[in-house]
């Protein structure tokens, strides 16, 4: 299990992933441990993110810089660039799924798990004059992250982080692109968000690496280390205190005992006093009142008149 969180920002790339992933094993033995970083630097000019099998992974990175080496990010059309990335992740898949289906059912291989040849991926690579971030789905399909939602994020965390990301985005930077700073808090938020809330799927140490565009043109690819890491961590304790002060405060305008409600009223009067009492009584519909006479039977009939 995983989660890579990718946010485009207004002058860089912050791709964000949890730690070592859990593979299943066969037997119902305890999942496997995979040990290797979830994002990787393609040779200073793209950041890919792999959520799957650390060996897919692998082919998925050698697969891309093959591709980059034939394809100029700076000077190939768009649909060329697109087309290029896409068949370069889904080359690997498509020769990993075939090796599965040709050992399926065969002695000593039994049922392929899915876990080995479904994936996903995310890229951040310079293109011309802006900085691209991309998504694959498990269907190898190529959809890129634009200015109007700037986030994304991939792996079995994803149901936890995107609610979270949407939260962060309306607090943080709304209808705009983040600057870098907060680019790199929110996608480090994210992470240790999900992971604290799946500690059984998701593990530390979180790697948060950041494309960035320097003023002369050039492109800078960094990945944070441990003081950069507690540096944000303590920016994000800190705003975590202040949203707790502010829903701890008391609120203005609600009615209380002293009697400072809104729109005037004594003592009692608020609008949370008034929620509690009910505008009008509750009425009780009257059910008509039916009665059965049950008269004795009569002897000089016989007994099937009873």
């Amino acid at each position: 299990m995983s989660l890579i969180v990718g946010i485009r920002c207004a002058d860089s790339v912050v791709l964000a992933a949890s730690g070592p992933e859990t593979m299943p094993s066969e037997d119902g033995l305890a999942p496997a441990r995979q040990w290797a970083k979830k994002v990787r630097v393609i040779g200073g000019r793209a950041v890919l993110g792999v959520s799957g099998h650390d060996g897919l992974a692998q082919e998925l990175t050698l697969s891309l810089e093959r591709a980059l080496d034939d394809t100029d990010p700076s000077d190939a059309a768009e649909d060329v660039l697109r087309s290029s990335i896409r068949d370069a992740l889904a080359a690997p898949i498509q020769r990993t799924v075939a090796i599965h289906r040709t050992l399926q059912g065969l002695p000593g291989y039994g049922i392929t798990s899915n876990e080995y040849v479904v994936s996903q991926s995310m890229v951040a690579l310079p293109v011309k004059d802006s900085l691209r971030l991309y998504v694959q789905d498990p269907e190898c399909s190529l959809t890129e992250i634009t200015d109007e939602l700037s986030y994304a994020a991939i792996g079995s965390g994803r149901a936890v982080a995107d609610p979270f990301l949407s939260f962060l985005r309306e607090v943080t930077w709304t209808d705009r692109q983040p600057n870098q700073a907060r680019g790199e808090l929110a996608a480090y938020w994210t992470v240790r968000h999900a992971i604290d809330n799946n500690p059984t799927h998701l593990t530390y140490p979180i790697q948060l690496v950041v494309m960035a565009r320097r003023s002369d043109g050039s492109i800078d690819v960094i990945e944070r280390g441990d003081r950069e890491m507690a540096a944000i961590a303590q920016v994000m304790e800190s705003n975590l205190e202040s949203i707790r002060k502010n829903f701890l405060a008391e609120p203005r305008g609600v009615g209380s005992s002293s009697g400072g409600s809104v729109g005037g009223g004594g003592s009692g009067s608020g609008p949370a006093q008034r929620a509690k009492e009910p505008s009008s009584k509750p009425t009780r519909k009257r059910v008509p009142e039916v009665r059965l006479k049950l008269e004795p039977p009569d002897p000089s009939r016989g007994p099937s008149s009873w």
